[in-house]
């Protein structure tokens, strides 16, 4: 029997009313036979309940009874049910008991055919028989048997033998039974069409129609018209799950106050009457309803009788019938919520039974390795070795799709079944991989399995290269080295593309890691260039042949398109990320910032949609530095700052020391200071000293330490880079301008005349004709030299410097140009430099002082810091004894030379413009000098300044 239902009957008036014209037929004495059928949940039951109501209003007797599939083995079952009803009177039903009590024993000893009665049988039929048609005497009799499906041997002879007897009588014989693909019976449904008083009725799912009307008896019109979509595709009109629906509706808005459009599948009366649904289809169907649920799809029937172990022909005829009852439709599950009810209904040791099953049929049948894994991850384990190596393969299909997060599920199942060294060493690189694109931190967890496993000769040259990188990257300098040597030692050469790889990746080491090199090779750390042209290399090796030898040669058209080569071919990921970097660096260092950052923006793009966090970090970065080789110091900072929230500090290993000096050289430049020392004051591993980064870093705390009136500190900042970059053969003024860093410390000192040694020195070194290099070398030579000379070297500085690729330098070069014009009288010449150079230093976001030339005047000044921890070394013998030794300057002896000139100025009442037409400075520059000297003086008006500053009259020369 279905589900008890709630709903009133729809679509099915055409069928009650042939029943009725049947009852009346009865009556009539023409009894009859009505055969109900249609798929589970169709509504047998309640048309059954509704025309016996009818029956028992118009004064028929009623029996009635439900076949079970537990009593189909008990004898005369359905007959007992029967005539046991109350609706019989009292002496029929002891008459009947009577006769029952006798045919079941005879039956329990002859057996239960539907259709060959043996003589006792004979007789107690015709006794039952003229039981009825005396019960029929007094009215209509209407047998009703439900689930005739379920009826056993010897009640379905009793039936049988009854209908051929009773076309005269007053009974009507009901009968309803699941309609299926293969009759349970089909002997007896021979035998009981070939009277002509069987009547077959069939019952089809519910149209839209059918459903809207049943919606809008329960919710009302306004709510059918929004739910009679959704709610007839999940239910497939079965009146069975659509009522079951709607309850699970009513119940959730009582609970929770709300109305849901989607269908509630998962909720309790849903789930019942699926499982009563499954109960009276197909004997199969429950098996295979599970075996399309873990399949996620109805697949082949083949395949799903190897799951399960049944013929071809048992899976088909229950699919037929799972889909006539409206759960399946011709790719499985009509709603995913069904099948998560069937999945969860399972016991969970059945289940995973089941996955392991499915996937190792599906893997007989050579499905992809992703559709096996699935089944695996779902089972929970992975016992045999081939399933290790499908879940792998299924983790690099996700990763080529950038579907972290599965992949992940498949290797982590693979590494905890796994139990042979050579495929663990495998998926454990595999898996820090993946760590590593969002936490090169939490991947490091996995450094000392994988350091085993190359000890143990277990890793790949591909995976050997993941963990040396991984080690530089966090500043394990030997071990990485070590893990390189031992796999060098062994390495055949046999796979070309594993020995490329590793040899690109010791290039880059030259490069990032010179400390490593030199200390192994006893000499500078540059690789030699070797006669094998750039194309055919692997685009590691060319990303960093060619960066090399545009650090050497200088930059030049073929540099620049060879690195954008690369940046067209080379996809993103763990082992292609130094050749990108490479090749992003030598697009900064060839004057093409602009280009760098047009493919940064690009990379940032690619790595966010891989989820990537890592490589994001990496390329802000990147295109913090290419901004500020432009001048755009807002981008280098928003950019830097970018870089940091994505990866913490810890994550960054020793690459921190890079990201840091672009931070602290940008906050510098704009006059924050005090984001610049929060950004000094970030620990950082002691190991970047022994990488690039270090060197970077220092260049960078050098000129805040200029920046903020501490020029010893700052030169030794500088030399102790230049020191570090002459060691490890890296001294290439296009990388980092150590010696003009020096040369503006030395110059804050006084020490014009080493100033100019160094800058001759450094217009001597490889790649200085770089104009960029060249420009900011020939300014800082005319600061060093007499005025007479200056003009010249600062117009073909400012020649060679280009407003899209350093617009800070050639700022500070027209600054330079300016006061040497004012200096030799050419005053209008040396107003409209002045101008030029504030309007740049305005579009770089540069506070306009900058611009200010050099000696004269230093970059802003602000309170001094403490000393802060890396490579030092004390200024020189030579430095000049003053007020920076010793004790710290206070009141007037505080004051630059520039703020010492504007303030004495101010002190005669002389107006701001005024001041900066005098200088040529703009009024803003004016005004952050006299904050300073405000400051420094303790003053808070103009009238006092005199008094502080004795009365000195100012100097007629630029500020």
């Amino acid at each position: 029997m279905e589900a008890q239902q709630t709903h009133q009957l729809v679509e099915r008036q055409a069928e009650l009313a042939e029943l009725s014209a049947l009852l009346a037929e009865a009556g009539a004495g023409r009894g009859s036979v009505a055969l109900v059928s249609g798929p589970a949940g169709s509504g047998k039951t309640q048309l059954l309940q509704s025309f016996c109501k009818q029956a028992a209003d118009s004064s028929a007797f009623l029996l009635t009874a439900v076949a079970s599939r537990a009593e189909c083995e008990l004898p005369l079952g359905v007959m007992d049910q029967l005539f046991r009803c109350e609706t019989l009177p009292p002496d029929f039903r002891r008459r009947v008991n009577a006769l029952l009590a006798d045919e079941l024993a005879a039956n329990r000893a002859a057996g239960a055919d539907p259709v060959m009665m043996n003589q006792p049988s004979i007789t107690v039929a015709n006794e039952l028989r003229s039981l009825l048609l005396e019960l029929s005497e007094r009215g209509p009799v209407v047998v009703s048997i439900d689930d005739l499906q379920f009826a056993d041997g010897p009640s379905l002879q009793m039936l049988l033998f009854l209908q051929r007897r009773m076309k005269s009588s007053r009974l009507l014989l009901l009968l309803a039974e699941l309609s299926t693909v293969r009759s349970p019976h089909p002997v007896f449904h021979a035998e009981l069409f070939r009277q002509p008083n069987c009547r077959k009725i069939r019952l089809d799912m519910l149209t839209r129609s059918g459903a809207h009307t049943m919606i809008a008896a329960r919710l009302g019109p306004a709510k059918a018209q929004e739910l009679t979509d959704p709610y007839h595709e999940a239910s497939g009109g079965s009146p069975l799950f659509l009522s079951a629906l709607l309850d699970d509706y009513q119940a959730i808005h009582r609970l929770a106050g709300r109305l849901e459009t989607e269908p509630t599948v998962s909720q309790p009366a849903f789930r019942n009457a699926l499982t009563d649904c499954l109960y009276l289809a197909e004997p199969a169907a429950f098996d295979v309803a599970r075996a399309v649920a873990t399949l996620g799809t109805v697949g082949s029937s083949v395949l799903i009788g190897h799951i399960l172990g049944l013929n071809t022909a048992t899976v088909e005829h229950a699919i037929a019938s799972l889909t006539a009852t409206g759960l399946l439709d011709a790719e499985g599950f009509r709603h995913p919520a069904a099948r998560t009810a069937i999945l969860e209904e399972m016991p969970p040791e059945a289940r995973h039974a089941l996955h392991l099953r499915v996937a190792t049929a599906l893997q007989n049948e050579g499905a992809p390795p992703v559709t096996v894994a699935e089944q695996l991850v779902a089972a929970g384990t992975a016992p045999e070795a081939w399933m290790i190596n499908v879940l792998r393969d299924a983790a690099h299909g996700e990763l080529a799709a950038s579907r972290t997060g599965m992949a992940c599920e498949y290797l982590d199942l693979a590494l905890n079944n796994c139990r042979d060294s050579r495929p663990l060493a495998a998926l454990t690189a595999d898996r820090m991989r993946i760590e590593w694109q969002k936490s090169p931190l939490k991947a490091m967890r996995h450094a000392e399995r994988l350091k085993e496993a190359s000890r143990g000769g277990d890793l790949t040259g591909q995976d050997t290269g993941l963990l040396a990188r991984s080690l530089l990257w966090h500043g394990r300098y030997r071990e990485a080295r070590e893990t390189l040597t031992r796999w060098e030692a062994n390495d055949t050469g046999s796979d070309r593309v594993e020995s490329e790889e590793l040899a690109a990746l010791t290039g880059w080491m030259a490069y990032s890691f010179p400390a490593l090199l030199t200390e192994s090779a006893g000499s500078a750390a540059t690789p030699e260039p070797d006669a094998c042209p750039d194309s055919a290399r692997p685009f590691g090796r060319q990303a960093v042949s060619v960066l090399f030898r545009l650090l050497a040669d200088g930059p030049g058209d073929e540099a620049v398109a060879s690195a954008e080569g690369i940046l067209h071919s080379v996809g993103l990921g763990t082992a292609t990320l130094e050749s990108l970097h490479a090749a992003l660096l030598t697009l900064i260092c060839a004057d093409r910032p602009d280009r760098a950052a047009s493919w940064c923006e690009e990379l940032l793009k690619e790595a966010e949609q891989q989820g990537a966090p890592t490589w994001q970090a990496v390329f802000a970065a990147i295109r913090a530095d290419a901004a500020f080789r432009q001048g755009d110091m807002a981008t280098a900072v928003k950019q830097g700052e970018a870089a940091l929230s994505q990866l913490p500090c810890p994550s960054w290993g020793v690459g921190i020391g890079g990201l840091l000096a672009n931070l602290i050289l940008a906050t510098t430049m704009i006059g924050q200071h005090e984001k610049a020392v929060k950004y000094i004051r970030l620990p950082v591993p002691d190991t970047i000293f022994e990488s690039r980064y270090g060197l970077h870093y220092l260049h960078a705390r050098g000129h805040f330490h200029l920046a903020t009136d501490r020029p010893a500190a700052a030169l030794t900042d500088f030399e102790s880079c230049g020191r570090l970059m002459t060691t490890w053969g890296l001294d290439l003024p296009s990388l980092i301008s150590w010696r003009g860093g020096a040369a503006e410390a030395s110059l804050a000192l006084g020490l014009k005349s080493r100033a100019r040694t160094l800058i001759e020195e450094q217009l001597t070194r490889p790649g200085t004709q770089q104009p960029r290099t060249r420009g900011a070398s020939l300014r800082l030579l005319a600061a060093a030299g007499d005025i007479e000379d200056r003009p010249a070297l600062l117009q073909e500085a400012v020649s060679l410097l280009q407003p899209d690729t350093g617009r800070f330098e050639l700022a500070r070069a027209l600054a330079d140009l300016s006061a040497a014009y004012h200096e030799l009288g050419e005053h209008d010449r040396a107003r409209g430099t002045a101008e030029r150079a504030a309007d740049m230093m305005t579009s770089c976001h540069i506070p306009a002082q900058w611009a200010q030339p050099l000696p004269v005047v230093r970059p802003p000044h602000s309170a001094p810091t403490a000393a802060f921890a890396g490579p030092s070394r004390s200024a020189g013998p030579d430095a000049p004894d003053g007020p920076r030794k010793g004790r710290k300057p206070v009141g007037a002896e505080a004051l630059s030379d520039a703020e010492r000139r504007v303030a004495e100025l101010a002190a005669q009442g002389v107006p701001n413009r005024a001041i900066g037409r005098k200088f040529f400075i703009t009024v803003s520059t004016v005004e952050q000098h006299l904050t300073r000297v405000y400051r420094k003086l303790d003053v808070s008006r103009r009238s006092d300044l005199a008094a502080k500053l004795h009365g000195s009259p100012p100097e007629a020369e630029s500020a």
